[in-house]
Order: structure tokens, then C-alpha cells, then sequence
């Protein structure tokens, strides 16, 4: 499926025009022209049909009941129920049609969405908030496919309030302006509702963001925050926001409620009007009995047409609201790919960072230790391309190396990794590594993990795998990893919930999986640092010394202090 930002289907550029609400909503309805098609034909039958009956009602008062005629009756009421069977039929088909159209907007929209997330990787966390991120998959996404809904009904309905005019012009031209002087002043009335409606839908729905977004920070920090005795504070910041949240709704309620006032008003007044006018004319003699019952009919069947057309119009607001997000996430500017990649280099080649210094040399247990463990994951996002730098893989360019190659060589194991629902294997395996996991779950001390759950390896776990502890579950990511066996692998904090004596065994485990290969952890644990080959000391984001764990206690007093306070 091509890309609504890009025409020709190439992935987009920051140089290319962004797309628009209203221009992504058509993208999204006209990709299955013929299911279109048939969805809007058979509307515009189903809606612009019902004011057809009441023609049939006329035939039967006046060429029936008033000529007594009872042949003329029966064919008029036989057509009557022809006409609406086929309106019935219309109408199933219709919406059946039309289910079919708002299924294939939602999963094309859900389409691009997870594949706009995908390319940006690691860098969406950057430019795209967790709130607005979830918002788009729970809300904006079901929203667009309403709005590709009431296309079908819009136009049935436009259809109808035609079919109406026209036939009240060819009973009187009264009736016929009534109708369409009616319609007009609606719509000049309407208007400015409408766009009323969608301000107050726009900040309704950024305020939906930003209190996503703010219960999505709460749930992550949860522990942090009871540990500072901050929870109260925020669980305050968060009834703010919700009280602004119902302010920005109960705003959007007003205009809502003139839309549904002038559904259901519109229809009943001119239904009024025109009774009152067709009646003048049947007493004038202007007019037959059967006439002022079909101008009766004519403008009963708009009640249904007109309140849902002012429905309608509310989705497709709403609609555009949510593709104006959706179109945010979109337009989100992506990393430039390198017009060539290059081949990576032979096996058992160095990783470099110039901006901090940091080396991990092929086949090494590096240790990083540092204060600042976020100055340590920056260094190794630029290392594994995950944050555009100067770092280099051996003698190429990590930016210009093929990003399946870099993956698969290179990987990057935070601590508190997504744990993926299914089979504990699976999760393990992940790609790969299906012949590792028994080694890699070993090599993590995760035996007695294994052992504890009620079906071993073949135990279903949901995402995060919440049923078990914050150790258990560092030690699964840390098999996963150890699974993968990439040629270096970069690891950040991967004991830090386990107890010391797990640990130590972690420690002598994975150097001995891992030899041969190198693997660089951030840790300042002294269980690491003394059995590390080497030992890179980073201060203020540079690397200041490397040694021996032992030699660099000796000689640097920041560093033996930073030690000790582990060791404490």
C-alpha cells in the first residue's frame, strides 16, 4: 500500500509538502473505489427512495379510493410495497457495504500508523509523546473510520432531500420552495455551528493527549513517585487535568446540541409549513386530497434524511479532528536514510564513538561505569545507530551500514526492555534464537524462572510478563539478548534488580556464553568491574580512563568513590 504522504510510495522526506486532514480522509475513503461505488449507489437508493412511497400513497388515494377503482388501488398499493421491499433491501446491502468501507479505513489507517512508528524506531520516543501515540491507536483511529462510514449515509441523505424538492415541485412549486428556501436557511444557520464544533473538538482532543500522556508518565514513575512521596502531588496534577478535560467536553456539548436540535426542529417546522400551504391549496381546489397526503409523506420522509445527515456531519468533524493527529504523526520527520549503505566490516571489528570516546573492541567484556547512567545509554544508542553521530563500526560509518546488518550485529539491551506476550520460548527466541534458548537461560541464572511457572518454556505470558517480579523479568530480557548472540552486544544496568549472589553468577555465566564475542555493560556493580577485561571510567559524557578495575581505584579517587558507594 503506497504512502498517502508520498504518491509515488517512497518513504517521506522533511523537503516533501505535509499532508492535511481533509486530503488524508479522501486518501483513506477512495482507496477501494469499486467498494465506494457500490457503498454510495446503494445509499443513495436506499435514503432517496423512501419519499418515492408517498407517490404511490397518491396514486392509491386519488386513481384508487376516490374512483373507487379497486383494480387501481391493488396495483398502486402492489408497487407501494415493491418500492419498499427494494428500499429495504437497499438499505441492508448498504450498510453492509458500508461496514465493509469503514473496516478497510480503520485497518489502513492502523497500517500506516504502525509503519510510520516502525521507520521512526527509536527516535519516536523523541518526537512523539506516549499520550498522543496511544490516543491515535485508541481513539483517532475509530473516529476516521466513522467519519469513511457516514460518507454512504451523507450522500443517501443529500440524495433524498433532492428526491423531496423535486417531487413537491411537481405536485406545487409552493411546496417545492418551501422545501429548498427551508434547506438553505439551515445550512446558512449551520455553518457557523460547525465550525464551532470542530474548534472545540480540536481542544477537546489535545486535551485528551495531554491527560494520556500524564497518566502514561504516572504508571511508569509509579514506584519512583511513592519512593519521593510524590504521588500525591501528581495524582493532583492529574485531577487538574481531568477537570480541564471535562470542561474542553462539556464545550463541545453546546454546539453538539444545536446540531441535534436543528436535526430534529428542521424537519418538524417544515412539515408544518408545508401542511399549512398544501392544505390552503386543497381548499382553494389547487390541490388533490391525495396530493396534500403525499406532500404530507414527501416531507415526513425528510425527518430520518436530515437527522442523520446532522449526525453524519458530527463524525466527519470529529473525523478530521483525529486525521489532523493522525497526520501529525505522519508528517513526523524521519531519519534520513543513507542514499548508499555499505557492507559492514569482518567479524571481530571495534565499535567507536568519537563524541564520548568510547571503544568496544572486538571479543571484550567491557564494563562502562559512570554516575550518569543516561550519559552511558546515549553513547550506546549512537553506537548501535540509533541516534544519528559520527560512530563508527570498525572502519564504516555505523549511519551508512545497512540497518538489517547493524540489528543483526549489533544490539542494544536496555534493562527494562518490552517483554512481548506469548510462550516464554517465543519471547526468548524472539527472531532467531530458537536453538539458544535453552544456553542463553542458563547463561542468565533464569532457571528457577523457567521452574516456577506452571508450564516451563510452553508458560503464555501477557505483555510485560506483570506476573512476575522486576528480577525475574530483567533476567528474561537479559536471555532474550544472550539469546540473539549478535557480534556485539551492548548491555545497560542488566542486574540491577537481582539480588548479589544472582549477579555474580550472571556475571561469570554471560562472560563465558560471550567469549569470543565483545559485550559492553553499564554498570558501576563491582561484580562486573572486577571481572571485566576492561574498564572505560566516563565523566561529563567522555571517557576520562580505561584500566583494570583494580587500576583505576587506585588511581582515580571519582572513581573509587563511585565504587564504593556501590559497595556500600
Amino acid at each position: 500500500m503506497a504512502d498517502p504522504l508520498r504518491p509515488d510510495g517512497s518513504r517521506g522526506r522533511p523537503t516533501q509538502p505535509p499532508i492535511t486532514p481533509w486530503r488524508f480522509l479522501v486518501w483513506v475513503a477512495t482507496r477501494r473505489k469499486g467498494l465506494m461505488t457500490a457503498a454510495l449507489i446503494t445509499s443513495g437508493i436506499a435514503l432517496g427512495s423512501l419519499p418515492v412511497l408517498p407517490f404511490f400513497l397518491t396514486g392509491a388515494v386519488d386513481y384508487g379510493l376516490r374512483e373507487r377503482d379497486w383494480g387501481a388501488l391493488a396495483g398502486w398499493s402492489l408497487g407501494m410495497v415493491g418500492a419498499g421491499l427494494v428500499t429495504a433491501a437497499m438499505i441492508v446491502w448498504s450498510h453492509r457495504l458500508t461496514v465493509y468501507w469503514r473496516m478497510d479505513a480503520s485497518y489502513r489507517t492502523l497500517q500506516l500508523a504502525t509503519r510510520k512508528v516502525n521507520r521512526l524506531g527509536d527516535d519516536l520516543r523523541r518526537k512523539v509523546t506516549t499520550g498522543e501515540v496511544v490516543s491515535v491507536g485508541a481513539t483517532d483511529i475509530n473516529r476516521i473510520s466513522w467519519a469513511v462510514d457516514s460518507l454512504s449515509p451523507t450522500a443517501g441523505c443529500i440524495i433524498g432531500l433532492v428526491a423531496v424538492g423535486v417531487l413537491l415541485f411537481n405536485t406545487s412549486v409552493a411546496l417545492g420552495l418551501t422545501i429548498f428556501i427551508g434547506v438553505f436557511i439551515v445550512g446558512l444557520v449551520t455553518g457557523p455551528v460547525l465550525n464551532k464544533l470542530q474548534d472545540r473538538q480540536e481542544a477537546y482532543r489535545e486535551r485528551v493527549g495531554d491527560i494520556t500522556n500524564r497518566a502514561s508518565d504516572i504508571v511508569s514513575g509509579l514506584r519512583v513517585l511513592r519512593g519521593i512521596g510524590g504521588e500525591a502531588r501528581f495524582t493532583a496534577s492529574y485531577r487538574k487535568d481531568s477537570e480541564a478535560l471535562r470542561e474542553a467536553g462539556y464545550k463541545v456539548a453546546a454546539p453538539q446540541a444545536w446540531l441535534n436540535a436543528l436535526g430534529e426542529g428542521t424537519p418538524a417546522i417544515l412539515l408544518g409549513v408545508v401542511i399549512w400551504i398544501a392544505a390552503r391549496q386543497v381548499a382553494a381546489g389547487d390541490l388533490t386530497p391525495g396530493q396534500m397526503v403525499a406532500a404530507f409523506g414527501y416531507t415526513s420522509a425528510l425527518l430520518l434524511p436530515v437527522h442523520w445527515l446532522i449526525g453524519c456531519t458530527y463524525r466527519i468533524i470529529e473525523g478530521r479532528v483525529a486525521a489532523a493527529k493522525i497526520c501529525e504523526l505522519l508528517n513526523t520527520p524521519e531519519r534520513e536514510a543513507p542514499a548508499a549503505t555499505l557492507p559492514g566490516p569482518a567479524a571481530g571489528a571495534g565499535l567507536h564513538d568519537p563524541e564520548s570516546d568510547l571503544t568496544v573492541a572486538g571479543g571484550e567484556l567491557l564494563a562502562v561505569a559512570s554516575a550518569d547512567s543516561e550519559q552511558v545509554a546515549r553513547a550506546f544508542d549512537r553506537l548501535g545507530g540509533y541516534t544519528e553521530s559520527e560512530a563508527r563500526f570498525g572502519d564504516v560509518p555505523v549511519a551508512d551500514l545497512d540497518r538489517d546488518e547493524l540489528r543483526r550485529r549489533v544490539l542494544v539491551a536496555d534493562h527494562d526492555a518490552y517483554l512481548f506476550a506469548g510462550t516464554l520460548t517465543a519471547a526468548i527466541a524472539a527472531r532467531d534464537g530458537g536453538d539458544r534458548v535453552d544456553t542463553a537461560i542458563e547463561a542468565a541464572s533464569a532457571a528457577d524462572v523457567v521452574e516456577s511457572l506452571p508450564h516451563g518454556l510452553d508458560t503464555e505470558l501477557d505483555n510485560q510478563a506483570r506476573t512476575l517480579s522486576g528480577g525475574q523479568r530483567q533476567r528474561l530480557r537479559l536471555a532474550r539478548a544472550i539469546a540473539a548472540a549478535p557480534e556485539t552486544l551492548l548491555l545497560r544496568e542488566p542486574t540491577s534488580a537481582v539480588d548479589s549472589h544472582t549477579e555474580a553468577r550472571i556475571v561469570e555465566r554471560l562472560a563465558e556464553a560471550r567469549t569470543g564475542l565483545a559485550t559492553a555493560v553499564a554498570t558501576t556493580s563491582p561484580l562486573w568491574l572486577g571481572r571485566a577485561d576492561r574498564v572505560a571510567f566516563v565523566q561529563g559524557g567522555k571517557v576520562i580512563a580505561t584500566g583494570s578495575h583494580h587500576d583505576l581505584a587506585a588511581e582515580h579517587p571519582d572513581y573509587r568513590a563511585l565504587v564504593s558507594r556501590e559497595e556500600a
